[in-house]
Parts: C-alpha cells; structure tokens; sequence
C-alpha cells in the first residue's frame, strides 16, 4: 500500500503523513493500492500523479457548506473516503459518500506520555495551542486571558501559535473580540504586537517559536491546563490531545471534530455556542462553525484556577483516554480498508 501525502515535522499533515508513512510500511504490502491525502475542500488528491487502481482519501474540512458542492463527484470518483472525525464523516454522508468512516490521527507515545507537574513556583500557566488563525479562536483565548490576567497576578500564557500562512493568519481580522492588524512582518513580530495591543502583558507571555513536533512536550510539562476553544475542527485535533497525552486536562469546545475525545471526565467542555455562518471571499455561504461563549471561557479558567483537585482528577483520565490514539492503530485500521477493497476492485476492472 502506497501513501502519497506531504511531510514534515511542524505541521499536522506532514506529522500525520511520516507517521502513517513509517506504520502502514511495516504492515503487508497492498499492489495497487493508495492512500492519499486529499488538499482541499473539492477532494482532490494532493499528488493526482499518484493515483492507483484503488485510491483511498484521508480528509479533514471544516468548510461544511462548500464540501457539499463536491462530495457527489467524489463519490463516484475515489473508492473510499476516510474522514479525520465523526463530524467529517456524517457531512460526507449527508453529501452521498456512502463508502466512508473515521479515523483519528494519532499520538506517540514515546513522545507524548504523562509528566510530572513542575515545582510550585507561584504561577499559573495557561497553555494555548494552534496556528493563528480565525478558525482555531485565539481570540477567544486572549479576550479571555485579558481579564483572567487582570484578576490573577500569578497568571500566565503560553502560546504555540507560529502560522506559515499568510493568508490563514489573516483570517483573524474577522473577530468581533480583539484588535487585529496584519502585516507583511514575521509572524512571531505580528502575535507579539497583537498581544500587546490587545493588554496582555509581554512579561506573563511565552510565545514558542516553530519546533519540532518531538520537542513541543517541554512546553506542555511546564503549564497547568490548555485552552481550546475553537470554531471547527475537522479532525480531532493533533496539538490538544498530544496535549492531554501528557496529563493534562484542557477546556476546549465539543463539537465538530473535538466531540471524538472531549468529555465531562477528561476534560472542562465548553457548551454555550453561537451559529456562526462563515462566507468565502465571493461572499456564498462557506461553513456553520460554532462561536464559543467568552464569558463561559472565563468561568471554566476561574473554576480550574480554584479548584486543582478537579483537574488533577481530569488529567489522569485525559492521559488514559489518549493512550487509545495511536499511530500504529490508526495505520491498521487504513490497512484493513485497503485490503478489503483491492481484490473487489482489482478484479472488477479485469474482468
């Protein structure tokens, strides 16, 4: 079996794709078989000169509204449909796709596992992770730290936020909540100014710069709880559950793509929403997305900030939760969809 899908060790598809790459190398060799990832909201294959006599694609969208304008054609065209999350999944079968189910990206183990706490110093440490985008609702987390940091002295942030993409990190010129002024400057000069311009003190802020995936956990051992309030997510989102892999509870939206890990006992679930309608640049209906509550946001902090106990008791079962996401299980699961369709296919197109 053949994975034609990018690489890379500080962004997701390139993790996803030297994971699943090295794992699904180990398993029985599939002829004629590819997985592939699929780029773009029209469920094209990412390498189109990779295409096989069976051809699976791995996807995660958020732009519901616009999948549904392709799902119909791809369809007919690619043999199967892996979705990132059970939300991916139901939208391609409202849209036709009938040869579809989920699959979670995974975590490594040997990389992300539970930590010890620091020694009490005093702070408490806010982790906020995710490329700086509208979509991902680091507004909400600053709108949100603003006034957390104003009431607690001993409150910091730590950010891993570094967007390569220009025009993704734009997008925050949407929020309602904070300041926003995008420039042709380095990303990290933009978040910095940002934070500032929006009362975030310099001095209670760490910004991480772009690091290797297997280095990220030195972050996540020295913080006391993450901050996930995002918009959308179509996959169960990499950087939040490495996160929690660690033993670390977070409070973080469940629906759309958190909805496959995000619980009551593992977790502090955001559950006041507001539909938001999202438009592309010509102005048509993109996606629904879900705007979480600020206020509710600063409940959930003040509470964990209180009360330690109840995070300590979500953090083990987090990092319990997180030991069923594994790269290895992930590449069986694709291996097994692959093996199932090769001699259907195969001798379909013989006969």
């Amino acid at each position: 079996m053949k994975v034609s899908m990018p690489s890379g060790r500080a962004h997701g598809w390139g993790i996803a794709g030297e994971y699943l790459t090295s794992e699904i190398a180990k398993l029985p060799y599939l002829e004629g078989v590819t997985l592939h990832c699929i780029s773009g909201h029209d469920f094209r294959p990412m390498n189109p000169a990779d295409w096989n006599r069976v051809n699976i694609g791995y996807c995660f969208f958020e732009n519901d509204i616009e999948a549904l304008r392709h799902t119909r054609r791809a369809a007919q065209e690619w043999d199967y449909i892996v979705a990132g999350s059970s939300w991916c999944e139901y939208q391609l079968r409202i849209g036709g796709v009938q040869r579809t189910s989920t699959i979670l990206q995974g975590i490594d183990p040997a990389n992300f596992y539970p930590a010890s706490h620091r020694n009490d110093d005093g702070r408490f440490i806010v982790f906020s992770g995710g490329k700086f985008e509208f979509r991902k609702g680091q507004d909400l987390v600053i709108a949100a730290m603003r006034v957390f940091m104003q009431r607690h002295q001993d409150a910091y942030l730590a950010c891993s936020w570094i967007n390569q993409w220009p025009f993704s990190l734009a997008t925050m010129s949407h929020s309602p909540h904070i300041t926003f002024n995008p420039s042709n400057e380095a990303c990290a000069n933009i978040l910095q100014r940002t934070l500032h311009e929006n009362g975030i003190p310099a001095d209670r802020v760490y910004l991480a710069p772009l690091m290797d995936n297997s280095l990220i956990r030195q972050i996540y051992q020295q913080t006391d709880i993450g901050v996930f309030p995002n918009r959308c997510e179509g996959g169960n989102n990499m950087v939040m559950c490495e996160y929690m892999a660690c033993g670390r509870t977070v409070i973080a939206s469940d629906a759309t793509g958190h909805a496959d890990v995000i619980t009551s006992r593992n977790a502090f679930p955001l559950s006041d929403y507001t539909p938001l309608l999202v438009k592309d640049i010509t102005g048509q209906p993109s996606a629904i997305w879900h705007e979480a509550s600020v206020e509710e946001l600063l409940e959930r902090l003040e509470f964990a900030y209180l009360h330690g106990d109840k995070c300590v008791q979500k953090e083990l079962v987090a990092a319990e939760d997180m030991k069923q996401l594994t790269w290895n299980m992930a590449a069986r699961k694709f291996h097994a969809i692959g093996a199932s369709l090769a001699p259907v296919v195969i001798q379909g197109q013989n006969s």
